[in-house]
């Protein structure tokens, strides 16, 4: 389902501290205060309505702001700035790429710790390389993925990463850095699996 053009699905945002403190009323798996370190909650997250119908938790990739969140009801319980889409485009003579983040609903179809990312045949033009057979053992990249991934299907998941460093920056706009997945930092997304279940639904837009 594509989310429309001047959807009312929209974040309040209030101004609030910029100082590592623990956010109020988020609590991590093991109902301790989350305290932001690295990944800092500069701002206080409602929405003027529950973004999607469900008595589950779920979750809220916002692409203006580049953050995920985990919602329930209109009451975000967690966020952590995301790295997204660059939006560039790969031609070749026999296909075209889209690296954006694709917008829409989505459910959580599986998690997994220490995923193998399978490099796409886009990786191999993006490099430079011949591209080998599917199975290749060349293609099984563990640690690219991070530590903890959440598949969403249709080649995106929102997972970890080995360059944290691209995450933190304050402006959204400079944390377009993905083909296309939502990447966190490995803390947040280990957090994030704890926090949701499979078949969860996702809302990006």
């Amino acid at each position: 389902m594509k989310i429309p053009m001047g959807t009312a699905l929209v974040l309040a945002l209030a101004v609030g501290t910029a100082a590592p403190v623990a956010a109020q009323g988020e609590m991590d798996f093991n109902g301790s205060p989350l305290v932001y370190e690295d990944r800092i909650l500069e701002r206080e997250h409602a929405a003027d309505r529950s973004l999607v119908e469900t008595a589950e938790r779920y979750v809220v990739v916002h692409l203006a702001e580049n953050r995920v969140f985990v919602f329930e009801g209109d009451r975000a319980i967690w966020s952590a700035p995301a790295g997204t889409g660059t939006g560039f485009q790969l031609d070749t003579s026999t296909h075209n790429w889209d690296f954006s983040t694709p917008r829409g609903f989505f459910k959580v179809l599986r998690m997994e710790k220490d995923p193998v990312w399978q490099a796409p045949d886009w990786w191999y033009v993006e490099n430079g390389l011949a591209i080998p057979s599917y199975d290749h053992p060349s293609r099984f990249k563990p640690g690219a993925m991070g530590n903890s991934a959440v598949y969403l299907g249709d080649g995106i998941a929102i997972h970890g990463t080995q360059a944290p460093e691209l995450l933190l920056n304050p402006d959204p706009d400079a944390r377009r850095v993905s083909h296309g997945c939502i990447r966190l930092t490995n803390e947040a997304a280990r957090e994030l699996m704890h926090l949701v279940d499979v078949g969860a639904t996702v809302l990006v837009y």
